[in-house]
């Protein structure tokens, strides 16, 4: 009897234990991955693997490299005019001793003029390529043009110049890839709409491989009456690799943060106040390549505004 207590006691002990002891959760530790910086190394020559990508957009640092000289030389290959090129929006980084990649915007002269419904012409259109080069001849070793960039200069939605990330990321150990943002927005007071569409590129083969293709790192959507009375939803996102790997790439680990924000201005004669109000909320997803990308299903479910 003595015995059946003893072994009584001490289960309930290790029961109650194991109650008070927090376990995390999957997404606990991945969350963690990504607020870390924990690098691991080349296997050829030892330098680290940095797996943070960004933890928030503010954070974010531009290439600050243009190669105008290279560009021109480019440009002559390509048989179009240096002054098609919009300089403004355009973008460059050394991928490698030999290799240089370019984001060009330019003029395309082959493109119908289009108009509006108000009967007036939508200005020039600009047309989004990408390209690997030659750094000592720029001759052309890939490109490609972005259909899904391209605008006219009056249209509702603009695109803003393809921001290339300072670092060159790595998708295992051997394999580099380059890293771009490129902004959508409503050029409306009333109409809140912008979004910042982030991709990866890659060279395999002498071709260019999008290996994530334009990911939403920041959508805002809602209304406002061009004033002081908005409502506003935002997703902003944070992303790191892995350490595990999936058809040989490291997985993505990405962070959600929702907010809502809605705001009243005043209106004595109506009888309301200025009042404003802000809700948060977190998710996370994992992403994973599929030996030719990294899948993803685009979420756009609002999770305050109806």
């Amino acid at each position: 009897m003595k015995k059946t207590i003893l072994l009584s006691s001490v289960l309930m002990f290790l029961f109650s234990c194991g109650k008070n002891e927090k376990v995390p959760n999957d997404a606990e530790v991945q969350y963690q991955e990504l607020l870390s910086e924990t690098q691991a190394h080349l296997a050829l020559n030892k330098k680290p693997i940095k797996k943070l990508i960004f933890k928030n957009l503010d954070e974010i640092e531009d290439s600050k490299e243009m190669n105008l000289q290279l560009l021109s030389i480019v440009a002559s290959n390509l048989k179009i005019k240096y002054s098609d090129i919009k300089i403004a929006e355009s973008s460059s980084i050394d991928y490698d001793n030999q290799t240089t990649f370019f984001v060009l915007t330019t003029v395309a002269h082959d493109k119908k003029v289009l108009k509006s419904r108000d009967d007036e012409e939508m200005g020039n259109y600009f047309q989004r390529k990408y390209l690997f080069v030659n750094r000592e001849d720029g001759s052309i070793i890939a490109e490609e043009f972005d259909e899904n960039l391209g605008y006219y200069d009056n249209e509702a939605i603009q695109f803003s110049k393809s921001h290339i990330l300072k670092d060159l990321f790595f998708l295992n150990e051997n394999t580099p890839a380059i890293a771009f943002y490129t902004e959508a927005s409503a050029s409306s007071r009333i109409v809140l709409y912008s979004e910042k569409k982030f991709t990866l590129i890659t060279l395999a083969d002498n071709e260019i491989k999008k290996v994530l293709y334009e990911y939403p790192i920041r959508l805002t959507n809602g209304d406002s009456n061009g004033s002081g009375t908005f409502q506003v939803e935002t997703l902003e996102t944070g992303m790191s690799f892995s350490d595990h790997k999936t058809n040989g790439y490291f997985d993505l680990i990405i962070t959600k943060n929702f907010s809502y924000e809605e705001a009243f201005e005043s209106d004595a004669e109506n009888g309301i106040e200025e009042k404003s109000d802000l809700k948060i909320k977190k998710e996370l997803e994992k992403i994973k390549y599929n030996g030719r990308e990294y899948a993803f299903h685009r979420d756009d479910r609002h999770r305050f505004l109806e």
